[in-house]
């Protein structure tokens, strides 16, 4: 199984000759609207890049807002999930998934690219502590997938990980 890392813009513009040099597999998600730093990429030598655009969104806006933010499609997600399974067919070089910050629409693909290789254990990828799916990705990743296991099992870890940090503090607010 090839390992998925989430990383934000700027682990990957600090990591880039790592990545060129080995061939790992990019998935760099950007804003509609994307920071000039993704030149730095761009301009590199990365020979397995996938670059897709959509905002960290989860419902479609007025019809006054869409060109100035972009929700994720189903064409964005079934994009991601080919040219995955393109690259798990011709390398076996890890993935990369990195959006700006590296939180939401990083680790809900990264779920999906998990689900891929190994469906049972696809949100080992994540760690609650620092990622948030985009609930959206999750549910578009879920009927191109054709399944219902991956959106309310992601929700479900996440709450029960926020449950059990709050119970710690009020075990720690207690004590005071």
């Amino acid at each position: 199984m090839r390992p998925i890392s989430i990383a934000s813009l700027q682990e990957v513009i600090k990591n880039l000759e790592y990545i060129e040099n080995n061939d790992i597999n990019l998935i760099s998600i950007r804003d509609y609207d994307h920071s000039p730093f993704y030149t730095m990429i761009d301009n590199g030598d990365v020979k397995n890049l996938l670059v897709i655009q959509f905002d960290d969104l989860v419902e479609d806006l007025p019809k006054e807002y869409q060109r100035q933010e972009k929700p994720p499609s189903e064409s964005d997600i079934v994009k991601i999930l080919e040219w995955a399974k393109l690259k798990m067919a011709e390398n076996d070089k890890p993935f990369i998934v990195h959006c700006s910050a590296g939180v939401s629409r990083s680790s809900a693909v990264a779920i999906l690219v998990n689900y891929l290789q190994d469906p049972e254990h696809a949100l080992k990828v994540i760690n609650p502590l620092l990622h948030s799916p985009n609930e959206k990705v999750l549910e578009l990743g879920e009927k191109i997938l054709g399944t219902n296991t991956i959106k309310q099992p992601t929700k479900d870890l996440l709450k029960k990980h926020d449950d059990a940090w709050m119970k710690s503090w009020d075990n720690v607010r207690r004590k005071e």
